[in-house]
Order: C-alpha cells, then structure tokens, then sequence
C-alpha cells in the first residue's frame, strides 16, 4: 500500500499537468519581479526625464531667439532696410505682424521690417512660446531696430552704445540663457550658472547685473 502511494506521488509530480503549475509559478514570480523592477526604474526616471524637458525648453527658446535675432540683421543687410525685431505679448502671426505691439519682458518674438516709403511692412521670423513651453520666461527690451548696415539703432536711427540683453528662463529648473547683441549686431549667448573660464559662461564679459543666476 505504501509503495502504491509512493509511486502514485511519483507520477503526479512528474505529470505535465505539475510541470504547468510549477511553470505559471515562475512566470508569476519573474512578473511581479519585473513589475518592481520597472516601478523603481519609473521613480527614479521621470523626475529626471522631467528636468530634461524644462532645461531643454529653455535652450530651445534661447537658440531660436538667437537664430532670429540673426535673421533680424541678415533681412537689414539684405533688403538696406531697418528691421525691428521685436517682444510682443501678441501672437505673432504672418498675416498680422504689422500689428504686433512691442512690449518689453514679452511672452513672444517677432521681427519684421519696418514700413517706408516704398515697401510695407513684412514679416521675417516670428515664435509664439506656446509652441515651446508657456512656462518659458523672456526678459529684455521691446525692440531693437538693426539698419542697413546690420548695426542696431534706437527708434529714432541713433546707434546704440552698449549691448542689448535677453534673458531665458524657466520656473522649475537652475538653467538660465542670456542672448545678448552687440551695437554692431553681433549675436552671442551666455550661460550664467558656468563658472569662469568656461567657454559658454556669461562671466566676465556679462555681468550677473546684466545676466542673473536663475
């Protein structure tokens, strides 16, 4: 009798039907493991992948504002006509830029060129930050106008003696970007957080006066 229950033990053990449930066991285990693996890969990831995204917004505006900064001066030279690049809390569009109003610390940019007696108004380079990041901050002037010879000028023509100053920012994040113009239209970027001797810090050719630690 005992040796019949032995070898009935046997054969249930060794039964495909065992192997199954040994076989889902595993499974179920190696899942839950997983599942706790992926959740603390989830904790520790997203905060970082979060900050990447908000200093990455800033950089993305600060290289825009750059590149149409640039454009402001190309389109003056090309066309030997003054062209006001421009903040502006308007939403900037083709159609509409000649009515764009100027303000300084605006949410978006625009340039255009200005109006004379033979041409209208037109639009050269325009960024509505909702395309980037509403949480993006712009600090600087409401307009620059660069003349014929790229060269940036008040409203009335007059040459500007010192540089002009934009800075980039986020709530949320340490990364700050200044773009600054020279009078002679020269378009440079700074990052106020690199400490001196770095090649892209703001100082000591910026001040933190001119260009602040987020």
């Amino acid at each position: 009798m005992n040796e019949f229950s032995a070898q009935s033990n046997r054969s249930a053990a060794d039964s495909p039907c065992a192997h199954v449930i040994n076989q889902q066991g595993s499974t179920l285990l190696e899942l839950m493991v997983a599942l706790l693996v992926l959740g603390i890969l989830m904790a520790i990831g997203i905060p970082q992948m979060s900050d990447w995204i908000r200093r990455s917004s800033v950089s993305t505006v600060a290289e825009s504002l750059q590149n149409g900064l640039r454009q402001a001066t190309t389109e003056a030279i090309r066309r030997n006509l003054r062209v006001e690049f421009l903040l502006t809390n308007d939403i900037p569009t083709i159609s509409g830029v000649a009515a764009l109003r100027p303000s300084a610390d605006g949410a978006n940019w625009a340039a255009r060129t200005r109006a004379s007696a033979e041409t209208a108004v037109s639009h050269v380079a325009s960024l509505a930050m909702k395309e980037v990041s509403e949480d993006v901050t712009l600090e600087g002037p409401a307009n620059l106008l660069f003349n014929g010879m790229g060269r940036v000028s008040d409203a009335d023509g007059a040459a500007i003696s010192s540089s002009q100053f934009y800075r980039v920012s986020r709530a949320g994040t340490d990364r700050a970007v200044c773009v600054f113009v020279t009078p002679g239209g020269a378009v440079k970027s700074c990052d106020p957080s690199l400490p001196v001797g770095h090649p892209s810090a703001c100082l000591p050719r910026v001040s933190s006066s001119q260009c602040p630690k987020p």
